[in-house]
């Protein structure tokens, strides 16, 4: 018989501990859907002075010429870049890399989001499997538009105006200077993988980093050096600064998992100009978001709860033995309920998930079973 469960998305759990997160590996993506592990082709570094604010950027300007990779993408939310740099540890360290769950970090977001937000606002339609003792997570695959709007192009924008591909001593005065000339894509990313965990779940999550702010050190572990970029409308009224807290809400979450430390948050006026730029402390906004609004500010407590409620629910309810067999479930958000079934060998996605390379790709699957 197939396996079921449902978790009521209002229920209060009780865990808070959680482990600091860690970084075990890197790799970049670039626009041809390609993932070079251990290498820094696409880490930038942050370069915004003071001086350009006042030179009334459009953050608009290149909206036509930009390049929408993504749309093109065999499967945008592919879990295969993170992987192969699993697969790329493990093969240096000689063993299995320990971890209860393996997602990217937006998927888990999404997840704890779901216990706050409505499902036009948030939709959750993953799906989960079950390979050697561990459980792996991913958005079902969807088509992307070819076209992105304005508001959205803006972060694209404003992430290209504050970075470099260089620490700022080797960048030309060239490239500095023709910064607002840069043509945007979002094939091209830097991504981190951390160990991370709550109550007694491991988790292994990547991450897309925006940039360096100071310098990269060289050593296993560069969290501490890397910022979250982001772009809002500047805040004029209360119900702006509500629209902003709640931004920020899901933002810090986003960069609490991960253990990013610091958020530089640009703001736009109504014809897209940058007008400002100010910079928060990841671990200082639950601290802000309760002292301006009490309301939002007890969300971020919450949503550790849900956190680790969820997770130990779908260890609890997955079978996830040391075994070489994939199990395969579909996990939604319907009536008020996370939704986990089981995807049984008569579904016509089930071919997709356990002998084709809907999540796992046949190399990880190839290497595992090597182990």
């Amino acid at each position: 018989m197939a396996i079921t469960s449902n978790l009521f998305i209002n229920q209060k759990g009780s865990t808070t501990a959680l482990k600091q997160p860690r970084e075990i590996g890197y790799y970049s993506r670039n626009q041809n859907e390609e993932y070079l592990i251990q290498q820094q082709t696409q880490l930038k570094y942050y370069y915004l002075p003071n001086s350009d604010l006042e030179r009334n950027l459009d953050l608009s300007s290149g909206l036509k010429k930009f390049k929408n990779c993504e749309s093109t993408f065999q499967d945008p939310n592919t879990i295969h870049g993170l992987l192969k740099s699993i697969q790329h540890t493990e093969q240096h360290k000689g063993k299995k890399v320990k971890g209860d769950i393996i997602a990217n970090t937006t998927t888990i977001t999404k997840l704890i989001l779901s216990a706050f937000d409505n499902t036009n606002i948030n939709p959750i339609d993953m799906i989960v499997v079950s390979f050697d003792g561990q459980l792996f997570i991913k958005e079902r695959q969807q088509t992307v538009s070819s076209t992105v709007d304005a508001n959205k192009y803006t972060n694209y924008k404003f992430k290209a105006l504050s970075t470099i591909s260089q620490p700022l001593p080797l960048e030309s005065r060239e490239v500095l200077e023709k910064r607002h000339r840069k043509l945007c894509n979002n094939g091209d990313k830097y991504v981190s993988v951390t160990k991370t965990g709550v109550g007694k779940v491991k988790l292994i999550l990547s991450t897309d980093i925006d940039c360096i702010f100071d310098f990269k050190e060289e050593s296993k572990d560069n969290l501490k050096h890397y910022t979250q970029l982001v772009c809002n409308p500047t805040v004029n009224t209360i119900s702006e600064s509500h629209k902003f807290e709640n931004g920020m809400f899901r933002i810090w979450l986003k960069c609490f998992l991960a253990g990013i430390p610091r958020i530089i948050c640009g703001f736009k006026d109504d014809s897209y100009v940058l007008k400002t730029v100010e910079e928060f402390a990841t671990n200082e906004i639950p601290v802000l978001l309760k002292e301006n609004n009490p309301e939002v500010g007890s969300k971020c407590l919450d949503a550790i709860k849900w956190y680790g409620l969820f997770t130990e629910w779908l260890l609890k309810i997955i079978p996830h033995s040391d075994t070489k067999e994939i199990k395969p479930f579909k996990l939604i958000l319907a009536d008020n309920h996370l939704k986990l079934h089981e995807i049984e060998t008569n579904d016509s996605e089930f071919e997709n998930y356990v002998q084709g390379e809907g999540i796992l790709s046949s190399e990880f699957k190839e290497w595992r079973n090597s182990l």
